[in-house]
């Protein structure tokens, strides 16, 4: 056995294991790569890196990590094989690695989970959906509501009574630090991430029994952003957070409005034939997921997004499930004008074209190279304001396949006069998003998989070199 693997099982026996460790280790001596190259295996994949062909002082190659994995890194002369013992935080060890021509250092890295499940839990949500207000996520809304973030992303309903509650009951504290910092951080470009990085993951946090925030949720990390803090900006900004909430009275106002949310949830139970896109897209694709959850505020207009969570090893999880943060169904009801089917049209739309992400992006993954050679200009598929939110071809594809696959749903389940209006506003609206191609995409989707004799999983390829007719 050679010094390295010595190393590596003493850390192990002195607390490693405990989840004692910093989550940033330097290793104590340096691999010897006498033929200029080094080699990487995660859990399905091997990397092998020459010297010769890379000028970066640091590599970084990591995976997300899971209890009972572990990653290898060796050369012809030295093996080090590393297990991920910080779960479920992350895990960083720095490598130096030399050769007869050159140094470098190889950033072994575990990412984090994003969330811990019991087997409780999984118990209690298995093969159901969820409606939610969350109380620390409409604080978080609220809070937004007062910053310059609502405005910017056009998050700031007005003419609602409960909007009008929201202004009534916090204008006074339109001054407090925390709406200044985040009025502050929500300039330039980075208002997108701040806006979505405070609300999503203010779900890994709730009040105990004595009122305090606490990071007790099984969600670790609902959001990337900027900050390497896990909880992201709404736990780096807690302290003030807190503060809001007492000095507002924050949970007074949610409990007197809780027959409202309660409302809320059932409307968007009645709207949201949750179960009926579940089945359709599943028997279209092969990913499986074991709950959704709907996590929706009234103080959200148009931002909505997807995140997803697993337990167990990342490619055969034993759990997954998905949470849609979307706005609720006031706005689709306050138009009178609409009869109940069209309701159910138009507001599914909203959740199916968050939930069938979690089935296309990978999908396009396994096809990356044709949607690449599809969507070679840019400009013709998505204006330039469009491109500095979906920048690559992938991103862009995938906005047109979520929302066309939509229409599809529809035209499967709906009758002949809604599924028109449904489609129509559906094209407008993707126009006016900035996705110029999106009617003639949208029609070549609809009719190639119409009377398809297999899964739309089975005719990708298919659908994407069809696309190609569009000029």
């Amino acid at each position: 056995m050679n010094k390295i693997l010595l190393f590596i099982l003493s850390i192990l026996a002195t607390g490693l294991a405990a989840q004692t460790i910093e989550n940033r280790i330097d290793f104590p001596d340096t691999l010897w790569a006498a033929n200029d190259t080094f080699y990487v295996q995660g859990l399905s994949w091997d990397k092998e890196w020459s010297f010769s062909t890379t000028t970066r002082d640091t590599i970084d190659l990591g995976t997300d990590g899971y209890e009972g994995m572990k990653m290898k890194v060796w050369t012809l002369n030295d093996t080090l094989d590393i297990p991920y013992v910080n779960f479920p935080e992350e895990q960083w060890l720095f490598v130096p690695i030399a050769s007869p021509k050159d140094t470098t250092v190889y950033r072994l890295r575990f990412n984090p989970q994003s969330a811990v499940f019991s087997d409780q839990y999984i118990q209690e949500h298995t093969e159901r959906i969820s409606f939610q207000v969350p109380e620390t996520y409409e604080l978080a809304n609220v809070i937004l509501y007062l910053t310059e973030c609502s405005n910017i992303t056009n998050n700031h309903p007005t003419k609602t009574n409960y909007s009008k509650l929201v202004n009534e009951h916090f204008a006074s504290f339109k001054n407090h630090p925390i709406i200044k910092i985040l009025n502050r951080k929500c300039t330039g470009n980075n208002h997108w991430s701040t806006y979505y990085g405070f609300r999503e993951n203010s779900i890994c946090f709730e009040f105990d029994k004595n009122g305090f925030l606490r990071y007790s949720t099984p969600y670790k990390h609902a959001w990337w952003d900027n900050s390497e803090i896990r909880g992201g900006e709404f736990r780096n900004l807690l302290y003030l957070i807190q503060d809001f909430s007492d000095k507002s009275r924050f949970r007074e106002f949610y409990s007197v409005n809780q027959e409202y949310y309660l409302s809320l949830q059932k409307r968007q139970k009645e709207l949201q034939p949750i179960t009926r896109m579940w089945e359709w897209l599943e028997k279209e694709f092969p990913q499986k997921y074991d709950h959704y959850k709907i996590v929706f505020s009234p103080l959200i207009e148009g931002s909505h997004s997807t995140q997803k969570f697993y337990k167990g090893n990342f490619k055969d999880p034993i759990y997954q499930e998905c949470i849609m943060f979307v706005n609720s169904s006031e706005s689709i009801d306050s138009n009178s004008d609409y009869s109940e089917e069209l309701r159910k049209g138009l507001l599914s739309g909203i959740v199916f074209t968050e939930i069938d992400h979690n089935y296309v992006n990978p999908t396009s993954r396994q096809n990356i190279q044709m949607i690449k050679e599809l969507i070679i200009d840019k400009d013709k598929w998505a204006t330039v304001e469009v491109q500095q939110n979906y920048r690559s071809e992938y991103a862009i594809f995938n906005e047109y396949m979520t929302h066309s696959l939509f229409c599809l749903y529809i035209t499967e389940n709906y009758t002949e006069k809604v599924k028109h209006k449904i489609i129509e506003k559906r094209i407008e609206l993707m126009e006016s998003r900035g996705f110029p191609k999106f009617k003639d995409f949208n029609n070549i989707l609809i009719k190639q998989l119409k009377n398809r004799n297999g899964t739309i999983y089975s005719k990708y390829l298919e659908i994407i070199e069809e696309m190609k007719t569009i000029k």
